[in-house]
């Protein structure tokens, strides 16, 4: 009989295999003594197949079972802002295809779109989901989410997106619910468009009813913004409004729906904060900057901090600052203050003799005054192939997916990535992002969750698809800043398919990183796990697919083969030539966003002038790394530190003793970096008053969360519309309520109740006072209105989750198929061979004593 193991063949119980060791012993004492060599032979092979059946034998296979029937749940999307897209779409397939499979039809309607909950929900190996719809989602669980759900569980969803009819513009505004007087504070309207077709529109912009901007616009694009700044000049509430004209006309072919072309925006200005600086030089660009904008008072050294919304200690020496002093900070921060230190010659590690290094003042900061020995600044793709090919053995009694894994964890743990943001994907047939967006490998908690995740991973698919990796790594990378350095890191078994397969799918991938590196300036490395065994690795001309790739998109030098059981060892520079010439253009001092995402930074792409001068300082665990040199060297650093924040300027004042550093820092453009740092250390510049609010802008029928803070014992007591409001304890001092309205308009929340609804008209007459007893809250139409016509994210969604889109004209010729061929859900299964084992040892010892025992009664 044949017996062919499988290549994934492998033990259950493999430390049973230790037996083998005393059944050698006993037959090398045999062979020493002289034992009849035919009786020990067959006696010894018996013993040896029993050990490895008790060792439990088994190979792992991938395995597609296939469903007894395709069955087919169209969710059909009847939510309002599909009223702008062709009606009956969902109707007319369940009609044609009713009568080949079972259809069943679910639909999401209202003015809130669940979509991700109900493709969970209906989401299943057996079933293929079918979702008609403009694919905009406004609650539940995210599209993104769900589609990743069901594809890790092998869950089949495709998509139809009907086509657009009608035309329809929304309007909204982008800013803070909060402004100082007398300060300049910045805005941003968005116009939203249904369909790519042009159109011409007014936008009227008025703040407290009175015009401040009319513009006439013709449109192409989806979108269009209109930034704008406002300064208020009186305290109290306010409000900024946005309107598309015509508003109240109905003029269906142009625009569908009316209630999206005005949007409006509660403001509550309050007084200047009031800023301590601590500097020796009171008319620096520092200084005068802060003046324009803070009721500021000026000292060299610290006084009272009763009534102070930040601090702001400009270039002091540690030992300026008493241990006193410190304590008075630490005890002013933890329980809500704001605190900026600004660098210089005297601070952070200078003098040498007497730096900020192991000081009680250190331990307040968000850095250590030490120098930072990390090249920060780069997003890493980090692509890992988990194909069926990676269950190949190693030849060193491992898998080629044991190699991958371990290298990438290896990766992440060295100094090369261990300061850059870090984005994990992984990609068999499809594209996996299983870190949901980039990650800081500077914090320890973060390194160590993607460790355990990665230790996790398990091979999914029948194909290696390196293309769909690259496209889900195009759409991480589109949404970062696209001034820092970005990279990716391929880590596979090399197997990416034949050169002039039918299925093109060498090419596509070629042409997909080609895209990336000359397109978007992104460096591709490929670090090939050479798996001895694998199939159709090796082109005719005796290069592996993985060498062929990379030379075909002209990184050559950025192939890097690894032998099994070997580790990484991956250089970002091309040459040493080139490493110095690329230190030698970011040692100008030219600096980078490198967390696009915070409050400081949001919005800032870049920053256009050099710094001539820094600190050396390193961040700490758990601070946030802002805008940084392009050698990674810290310039703006925070975190919070009890209820309060800090932040870490490691430049100078602009001033610098006559040697100014960072002069362009503090004019023009650049000194929104500066000035968004020090908003943030004074973001509660209510902290001395009873009740302080966060209302952001509410949208109709949709819960709204409040942030309260008091300074009052107990739960505090407020109303929204004269009607009491439900508040939750979440801390200390710290609560939060839900409220929900249903009409558009301007709305109260106060300590005690007042009349409700107010009107533009009667908030100008109350503008210019401070009433804390009562704050506006600016009610406007539901977000399903706000993103009007397709979303695009939503094709790209499906696709990079292994769904397919099909069109109306081909959804009846291909649904079918590819139902049927989609629920064959692929599972890896373990097939046992003890009983081959077992039947082949009594075999073996039944022939052999019936031999034995003819010879002797023949003899």
């Amino acid at each position: 009989m044949t017996f062919n193991l499988p290549y994934g063949f492998d033990f259950l119980h493999s430390s049973e295999l230790l037996l083998l060791v005393p059944l050698a012993l006993l037959v090398i004492l045999g062979c020493w003594k002289k034992v009849d060599q035919k009786h020990l032979f067959f006696h010894a092979l018996v013993v040896f197949l029993l050990i490895l059946a008790l060792a439990a034998p088994y190979s792992a296979e991938m395995s597609a079972p296939k469903s007894s029937q395709t069955r087919i749940t169209i969710i059909s999307d009847e939510s309002a802002s599909m009223e702008l897209l062709k009606k009956g779409v969902s109707g007319e397939i369940s009609d044609k295809l009713g009568t080949r499979v079972p259809v069943t039809v679910t639909t999401v309607s209202g003015i809130h779109t669940s979509l991700g909950d109900s493709i969970i929900q209906q989401a299943s190996p057996e079933n293929y989901v079918l979702v008609v719809s403009d694919g905009q989602s406004n609650s539940g669980t995210p599209v993104e989410e769900a589609l990743s759900y069901c594809y890790k569980n092998n869950f089949p969803v495709a998509a139809l997106i009907p086509r657009t009819e009608k035309e329809d513009l929304s309007v909204e505004i982008e800013g803070d619910n909060e402004a100082v007087i007398d300060n300049e504070a910045f805005y941003k309207v968005n116009i939203r468009k249904a369909t790519e077709e042009k159109i011409s529109y007014q936008v009227r912009i008025t703040v407290d009813h009175q015009k401040v901007m009319e513009r006439e616009i013709t449109q192409t694009g989806r979108i269009e913004s209109i930034e704008f700044n406002h300064t208020f000049e009186t305290l109290g509430p306010h409000t900024v409004k946005a309107t598309l004209h015509p508003a109240s006309i109905s003029v269906k072919n142009l625009d569908y729906f009316e209630n999206n072309n005005q949007y409006m925006k509660s403001i509550y200005v309050t007084p200047k904060p009031k800023v301590l600086l601590v500097t020796n030089e009171p008319d620096s660009p520092l200084a005068n900057t802060m003046k324009k904008i803070y009721d500021v008072r000026v000292a060299k050294s610290f006084g009272p901090l009763n009534g102070t919304d930040a601090v702001i200690i400009d270039n002091q020496a540690a030992s300026t600052i008493s241990d006193a002093e410190t304590r008075t900070l630490r005890n002013y921060v933890t329980n809500g203050g704001g605190l900026v230190v600004v660098g210089g010659d005297s601070s952070f590690d200078y003098p040498a003799e007497e730096t900020y290094r192991k000081t009680d003042f250190e331990e307040l900061l968000p850095v250590t005054s030490e120098p930072s020995n990390w090249r920060g600044g780069r997003n890493i793709v980090l692509m890992l192939d988990v194909s069926p090919s990676t269950l190949e053995k190693n030849g060193l009694g491992g898998r080629v997916l044991d190699d991958i894994l371990s290298n990438a964890i290896v990766l992440l743990e060295s100094d090369l990535l261990k300061d850059a943001r870090v984005d994990v994907i992984t990609f068999g047939s499809k594209g996996q992002d299983i870190t949901d967006g980039f990650i800081d490998m500077s914090k320890e908690s973060n390194r160590l969750w993607l460790d355990a995740e990665i230790r996790k991973i398990t091979p999914t698919g029948d194909s290696t698809s390196l293309e769909r990796g690259l496209m889900t790594a195009r759409t991480i990378l589109n949404g970062e800043n696209k001034s820092s350095e970005a990279e990716i890191i391929i880590i596979s078994d090399g197997g990416i398919g034949n050169e002039g397969d039918t299925d093109n799918r060498f090419e596509r991938a070629v042409q997909c990183a080609e895209n990336l590196h000359e397109g978007s300036d992104i460096g591709v490395h490929f670090v090939h796990i050479h798996a001895p065994k694998t199939t159709r690795q090796v082109t005719s001309k005796g290069q592996y697919y993985a060498e062929l790739f990379m030379n075909k998109i002209g990184l050559s030098e950025n192939y890097n083969r690894v032998e099994p059981g070997k580790r990484i060892d991956v250089s970002f520079s091309d040459n040493p030539e080139e490493s110095e010439d690329r230190d030698d253009e970011y040692s100008s001092g030219s600096i980078v966003v490198y967390d696009p995402k915070h409050f400081i930074t949001r919005n800032i792409s870049d920053i256009n002038h050099d710094i001539l001068g820094y600190n050396e300082v390193t961040p700490k665990p758990e601070a946030n790394r802002l805008v940084i040199t392009r050698l990674g060297k810290p310039i703006i650093t925070t975190w919070r530190l009890g209820l309060g924040r800090v932040a870490a300027i490691t430049t100078d004042n602009g001033n610098g003793n006559g040697v100014p550093w960072a002069a362009s820092l503090y004019s023009g453009n650049d000194s929104l970096i500066i000035t968004r740092t020090l908003n943030w250390a004074v973001a509660d510049i209510e902290m001395f008053e009873e009740i302080q609010l966060k209302v952001p802008d509410l949208k109709m029928s949709q819960p709204g969360r409040i942030l309260i803070t008091t300074g009052k014992e107990g739960t505090p007591e407020l109303y929204f519309d004269k009607k009491p409001m439900e508040i939750t304890s979440i801390g200390n001092n710290m609560y939060e309520s839900y409220i929900t309205a249903d009409t558009f308009g301007l709305h109260k929340i106060s300590e005690t109740p007042v009349e409700a609804n107010l009107t533009e008209g009667l908030m100008s007459e109350v503008s210019g006072t401070k009433n804390v007893s009562w704050r506006p809250a600016a009610v406007n139409h539901p977000d399903e209105y706000t993103y009007v016509g397709e979303n695009t994210l939503f094709r790209i969604a499906i696709l990079e989750n292994g769904g397919k889109i099909y069109t109306a004209e081909d959804v009846y010729s291909r649904i079918i198929e590819d139902a049927s061929t989609s629920t064959e859900k692929k599972i890896l299964t373990k097939v046992f061979y003890t009983k081959y084992f077992l039947a082949l040892a009594f075999l073996i010892y039944l022939l052999y004593t019936l031999h034995h025992t003819y010879n002797t009664r023949m003899k």
